[in-house]
């Protein structure tokens, strides 16, 4: 399995708002899997691990009209490249996708924002 520390650029991206207790957050890759791997100051020697292939990128229909979800991390493509993809996902998305990355204040800060900007709208 490949990995990659993406701890950095997180922190990077998001300074305070990354749970402090958070060690290491690796992105990992198998020929048939994306996942990631997170390490907390509560318990450092445990990985929490979260699967990400039911994240879906577009729907494909094949010859007999059955659709299939294609994955948003190729497993054929580059660590690099699908590691790149993963940071780059919205606050919002990495906050539904992935537990405990971000501080409670800024997981509420990026939910409020998000639903000011994206408000419900009922269909009549």
């Amino acid at each position: 399995m490949e990995k990659l520390e993406l701890l950095p650029q997180f922190i990077k991206l998001y300074g305070d708002k990354i749970n402090p207790g958070l060690l290491s957050i690796k992105y990992c890759q198998t020929p048939k899997a994306a996942l990631v791997e997170m390490f907390f100051s509560t318990k450092p020697t445990l990985p929490i691990t979260t699967n990400l292939n039911f994240i879906t990128c577009d729907i494909i229909t094949n010859e007999d009209g059955i659709e299939k979800d294609l994955p948003y991390f190729d497993p054929d493509a580059d660590i690099v490249d699908n590691a790149s993809n993963f940071i780059n996902f919205e606050a919002y998305s990495l906050l539904n996708c992935i537990d405990n990355l971000f501080t409670k204040a800024a997981e509420e800060e990026i939910s409020s924002e998000h639903l000011k900007n994206n408000p419900f709208q009922p269909q009549l």
